[in-house]
């Protein structure tokens, strides 16, 4: 396999390059000279990692707590599903509007902004008095939280070489997965004094991202009259985005739930999503005069490869991290508190191998090995959570949850440097927004179609054991039911097993789905990540 140098990439000739030559920056007198951070490179770094820390918390925080919220908010099995479906939703839908914004107006402006936009969303959570209340508040949250995500790798992209990007993005994605998994820890510890807590503990963190933003990520940035940055920006192409990926997403949250697959409720809002973003894609190439994407990105196979791997790596984290401690509360008994403790063996494999990828990924130059390593283990771990029940022995699920912790570790680095390396160099800062993007929207459909492929198994299962079949649609709201049930009883052993087996399929499902990631992952080009590095972005001493 021929490996393409950053210049050659302009063209789209292949040669073989030393893939093991030094990470260059070029210095102004033109002398090439290793890359190293200098101090406020190290406090912009900081920054981002902190406010990254404040999201991450959040997107995962609802996922041993729900039961409680909704039951306090007197929210029906549809709300309940939104109450955490509206912040990855807002989350996935805006990135890529957030990512251009900062290309227009400026990181720094839109860096802090989004922290802004995400504690105003946190305080609606905290004081909601009704439902209405905690969807518009986890919807503001979840624009704050895309900004941040997108912008944060754009921030990135500006400053760190190629090579070195993975490093970096490493220690990032490791504060990440870090806030992502001891979340539902987090949550179960504070549910029991006040749900409310869950989202006033943001408040802290917020104060202090709102403080070492402006301080520490200081742009050295052009100055232009607003009325021109407001005449440039593309708001049709991004408004189009917007509108047909949120169709295209709650199609899919409805289909085999709250109506048939069939149905014109489903179907309707699913096709002009589609149709919507085929013409937003033909809308951004041919007509857009500054498009807010930029589909050069996809240029090459591997760009679009890429992206499709980081969509079904996005579906399979979340359905993993939710319905792990589902399984955990529902088969194994577990309470909230317990049961996020208990997803510690798959967080605490996800955090050290994300971080050790990067370093690797630097230290060698190549990429393609984490990824289909990440794969191989990730569809290994599925596969092995298929084996699960109500009498698997701890030692048993914390092997399979480290497992497919291990896969996902690698895979979180491996993607965003893959998509990285097969664009053009000045196409970098959308390329990371496009992957940023593709792993929300995997998110999303993690959340949608997880659900509906175990609320319907578990419904089959149910009305195979004589059970209600309507304890499938508040799946969650009944597992306090469940636990408080006699442990003479032999229902509670019915509903358990009934609990194991959805699992079961569900994961046996993705398993298949993990395969095919796999399978697509093995045509993933091999791109150079020596270039030389000319940033076209400063700070401020």
């Amino acid at each position: 396999m021929t490996i393409q140098t950053q210049q050659e990439k302009e063209v789209g000739e292949p040669s073989v390059v030393d893939s093991q030559q030094t990470e260059l920056s070029l210095e102004p007198n033109g002398e090439h000279e290793p890359w190293k951070p200098d101090t406020r490179v190290k406090k912009a770094l900081c920054a981002q990692a902190f406010c990254v820390f404040i999201i991450s918390l959040d997107m995962t925080i609802l996922t041993a707590t729900l039961p409680t919220v909704a039951h306090a908010l007197g929210a029906n099995a549809t709300e309940s599903f939104w109450i955490a479906a509206s912040y990855l939703l807002a989350n996935a839908v805006c990135q890529p509007t957030m990512a251009a914004l900062a290309e227009a107006f400026g990181r720094q402006a839109m860096f802090l902004g989004s922290v802004g936009v995400f504690t105003v969303g946190s305080i609606a959570c905290a004081t909601a008095p009704s439902v209405v209340t905690m969807l518009a508040g986890r919807t503001i949250q979840g624009i704050g939280g895309g900004g941040i995500i997108s912008v944060n790798l754009i921030i990135l992209s500006d400053f760190v070489p190629l090579r070195q990007r993975s490093k970096y993005q490493g220690l990032i994605q490791l504060v990440f997965a870090l806030g992502t998994n001891i979340a539902p820890i987090i949550g179960g510890a504070v549910v029991d004094s006040s749900w409310r807590w869950i989202f006033y503990i943001n408040l802290p963190f917020c104060a202090v991202g709102l403080v070492i933003v402006p301080l520490f990520l200081r742009y050295e940035e052009e100055v232009t009259p607003m009325r021109e940055k407001l005449r440039s920006f593309d708001w049709i192409g991004s408004a189009s985005m917007v509108v047909s990926s949120t169709l295209f997403l709650v199609g899919m949250s409805w289909g085999g739930n709250r109506h048939s697959w069939r149905s014109s409720a489903v179907l309707v809002p699913i096709i002009a999503g589609l149709e919507g973003m085929l013409l937003t894609f033909f809308f951004e190439r041919h007509v857009a005069k500054n498009p807010f994407l930029r589909l050069s990105i996809f240029q090459h196979w591997s760009g679009i490869v890429v992206t499709l791997c980081t969509v079904i790596q996005g579906y399979l984290l979340f359905a993993m991290t939710y319905y792990l401690v589902i399984y955990l509360m529902a088969c194994q008994l577990y309470s909230p508190i317990l049961a996020g403790t208990g997803l510690l063996p798959f967080a605490m494999t996800v955090v050290p191998v994300s971080g050790v990828t990067g370093s690797l990924i630097t230290r060698i130059g190549r990429y393609r090995w984490s990824i289909w390593s990440g794969w191989s283990l990730s569809v290994m771990g599925l596969g092995l959570l298929v084996l699960l029940g109500p009498g698997t022995h701890p030692a048993a699920w914390v092997f399979v949850f480290m497992c497919a912790g291990a896969g996902q570790g690698l895979l979180l680095i491996g993607h965003s440097v893959a998509i990285q390396a097969s664009c053009k160099t000045k196409d970098a800062a959308y390329a990371v927004s496009m992957y940023s993007f593709a792993r929300s929207f995997g998110l999303c459909l993690g959340v949608i179609l997880g659900g509906t492929i175990f609320q319907n198994f578990l419904r089959v299962r149910l009305g195979n054991d004589g059970l209600p079949r309507i304890i499938a649609t508040t799946f969650e709201a009944y597992i306090p039911i469940l636990q408080a049930l006699s442990s003479e009883s032999s229902l509670k052993m019915q509903l358990r097993e009934a609990y194991a087996w959805a699992l079961k399929m569900l994961f046996a499902t993705s398993t298949g789905v993990g395969f095919f990631g796999l399978l697509l992952s093995l045509t993933i080009g091999d791109y150079t990540l020596d270039t030389a590095f000319i940033p076209e972005h400063s700070l401020r001493k």
